[in-house]
């Protein structure tokens, strides 16, 4: 009930994001399905090569820059910047679900970043 007592009574708590997604409970890999969307934290030039094989493997990519963002902000631009000209090459999109995440989909997936 406390969750019904949140909405009527218009109090709204603040939603840790990242506190909640690090404490699900992890499930085995279907392997039945089309395709996956991943997480991946942007570390070094490795991780770009793991986001493009994830992407042509048809997966969404969920890129987490907070770190690298904070220890060298020039390559951060440089590798996000390589791999936007990569998925617009292909005919992906990409898009900033947040100041540290960034959405990235394979070819023939739009993403809209606006509703009118």
């Amino acid at each position: 009930m406390a969750f019904l007592d949140k909405m009527f009574t218009g109090k709204k708590e603040e939603i840790d994001i990242d506190d909640f997604l690090n404490n699900m409970d992890v499930e085995d890999v279907p392997e039945d399905v089309d395709f996956y969307v991943k997480p991946i934290s942007l570390q070094s030039n490795n991780e770009v090569e793991i986001v493009i094989k994830e992407l042509k493997e048809r997966n969404f990519v969920i890129l987490d820059i907070e770190g690298i963002s904070k220890r060298n902000p020039q390559r951060a631009k440089q590798f996000v910047g390589q791999l936007k000209m990569y998925v617009t090459d292909k005919g992906g999109d990409l898009a900033m679900i947040s100041k540290t995440k960034l959405l990235l989909v394979p070819e023939k997936v739009k993403i809209i970043k606006k509703m009118k």
